[in-house]
């Protein structure tokens, strides 16, 4: 009992790592993320080490595909860093793979290490997460509409606990899955009520965050998981869809009345403003980045030009458009980037192990198995890789640690499976 209680709390502290506060001393709230999770990697593998040999403890990964295909991307992105222009940089963001990687591994063991179920443990720090995180930006619009007066604009001030308001609109929608799961499971009044409650208050952020892509992903995410309890015959099926949808509407209602601003259609024009426009500034300019990534791949389609260099290379291609000291750190596609970075092999590694789960789904036909948890997993994977198409979640804690523990929680299920069916 204690020691599932201890390890459940460090499984805890890897997955609220987000939280963890930079006290205004670094520009980049990721570098204290990094720091923090690096020291508990240390640590945790020190107490694994005490309880498995060196060799029992490699031999647990190698009998794990995900895994391994991990390590082969890990690998192959380091291996570019011989063609890097600027090797510093690489190492540094080399060192921050790395600290993804030992991460996948210490998560992996402590989940073997569990009396509970580590699928459920997931879910219940999504539930968590998104009270703690969607109270944090309601408690920031009170204070800045309601107690300073101020009038209403998208603002990087409604962040949280991320860098900006589109990496916390997609920590938001990438954990609503779960919500809904819950909601189609409960059958208890009072839980269907808190959850719908919740789910209101998570979607009042993200008319508040107002980010167009969050707003796709949330959109898609809805529609599979209420198509899927629909076809699955499950319990009242239809109207806790209704329930949901008229959540969605309630907040939306919401916020437009509670929303101090000169424009009160400010939400709606932002939602009809999705659409493939090259007259809209962050379009133009995200279709300027993904050509300067295919034109660079061209180039250096094998090693790429080193990873973590992007930041450097891409001033070559976007020098004639930036103002002052702004330079395209990113690619706005994580695909791009790491092809860009560390090329094609290395790509090829990590769409591996993102679609793993999918290969899986369909080859050992789980999905005649009506298994909602893994398909609730398949959602997520799925929010990830939208973010992946549009941003740069393979540079956040926040994001690529979430994508950790879905990966694991799949080992998790991939085990049972093989189990049930021997």
């Amino acid at each position: 009992m204690i020691k599932n209680f201890i390890v459940t709390i460090v499984i805890a502290s890897y997955f609220f790592a987000y939280t963890v506060n930079n006290l205004n001393l670094t520009y980049d709230r990721y570098s204290p993320q990094f720091l923090y999770l690096s020291i508990i990697n240390i640590i945790s593998i020190g107490f694994i080490l005490r309880k498995y040999s060196a060799k029992k403890f490699l031999n647990l990964f190698v009998k794990s595909n995900p895994i391994l295909l991990y390590t082969a991307f890990i690998i192959t992105s380091g291996v570019s860093i011989i063609v890097a222009e600027n090797q510093i940089e690489s190492i540094i963001v080399f060192s921050q793979y790395l600290t993804f990687f030992f991460t996948l591994l210490v998560v992996y063991v402590l989940s073997k290490e569990l009396t509970t179920d580590f699928v459920k443990l997931l879910f219940s720090f999504c539930v968590i997460s998104l009270v703690l995180e969607s109270s944090y930006i309601l408690s920031i619009l009170f204070e800045k509409l309601y107690i300073n007066g101020e009038e209403f604009t998208r603002s990087n001030d409604y962040r949280g606990f991320t860098a900006n308001i589109n990496i916390t609109a997609f920590s938001l929608v990438i954990k609503s899955p779960v919500l809904l799961f819950f909601i189609f499971k409960s059958n208890k009044l009072l839980n269907k009520f808190l959850l719908l409650f919740l789910l209101t208050a998570v979607t009042s952020c993200l008319f508040i965050l107002l980010s167009r892509a969050s707003f796709i992903a949330f959109a898609f995410t809805l529609f599979l998981i209420c198509l899927y309890a629909i076809i699955n015959n499950m319990d009242k099926r239809l109207l806790k869809t209704s329930m949901i949808v008229f959540a969605i509407l309630i907040s939306y209602s919401f916020m437009n009345y509670a929303l101090n601003t000169k424009d009160s259609s400010i939400i709606s024009d932002r939602i009809s403003s999705i659409q493939v426009d090259t007259e809209d500034q962050s379009i133009n300019e995200r279709l300027r980045f993904y050509k300067a990534a295919l034109y660079s791949i061209s180039k250096h389609p094998i090693l790429g030009i080193g990873i973590g260099n992007w930041k450097i290379e891409s001033i070559k291609y976007d020098s004639k458009y930036m103002g002052g000291y702004r330079i395209p750190f990113h690619a706005h596609n994580d695909f791009l980037q790491i092809t860009a970075e560390s090329g094609i092999i290395s790509l090829l590694f990590f769409l591996s192990f993102l679609f793993y789960p999918f290969f899986n789904f369909i080859k050992k036909k789980i999905y005649k198995q009506n298994n909602f948890y893994y398909f609730t997993l398949l959602i997520m994977i799925v929010t990830y890789i939208i973010d992946s198409l549009l941003n740069f979640p393979i540079s956040r804690p926040i994001s690529h640690v979430f994508l950790i523990f879905i990966m694991v929680a799949f080992i998790g299920l991939f085990n049972n499976n093989e189990r049930e069916n021997i």
